[in-house]
């Protein structure tokens, strides 16, 4: 089964109203709660760390809409594969540096690691730009979902 890691700033976005009025605005809210269904659907298993753990209750303190409640209880469930480790090993550290991957993300590429056909969804451009070398070195999909102002 293919498995999600998520970026915190993802969900951060993610949590938002349902009722905004702007349509680019909704495009995006509704490419970004596509790829949390995939979880809450299990077409996918959640993988988080600890590092994302904490870094989703502080974005997700006040939840704005259902598909986060249900993020939340799935993030809660056995269902989820809980990594301990939140730092990649020095050879992982290698290769992403050569990738370019941000050293305050490395929490979110450790989550991936050894995973099963998984999927790392991003807002961040600089992750996003990341992306075929992160699939050529570690064989990681980087699905870059682009913040709309």
């Amino acid at each position: 089964m293919a498995e999600s890691v998520f970026d915190a700033s993802f969900i951060g976005y993610a949590n938002s109203s349902l009722d905004d009025p702007t349509p680019h605005r909704r495009e995006f809210l509704r490419q970004l709660l596509n790829a949390i269904t995939s979880v809450i659907s299990r077409q996918s298993n959640l993988r988080c760390n600890q590092k994302l753990l904490s870094e989703y209750e502080g974005h997700l303190k006040v939840r704005r809409n259902d598909v986060i409640d249900q993020f939340i209880t799935i993030l809660d469930s056995e269902e989820t594969v809980k990594l301990s480790g939140s730092t990649l090993r020095s050879p992982h550290k290698a290769r992403a540096n050569d990738c370019r991957w941000p050293s305050h993300d490395q929490h979110v590429l450790a989550a991936a690691i050894d995973g099963t056909n998984v999927t790392i969804h991003v807002t961040e451009r600089v992750l996003g730009l990341c992306a075929q070398d992160i699939w050529r070195k570690f064989r990681i999909r980087i699905n870059y979902v682009a913040y709309v102002d």
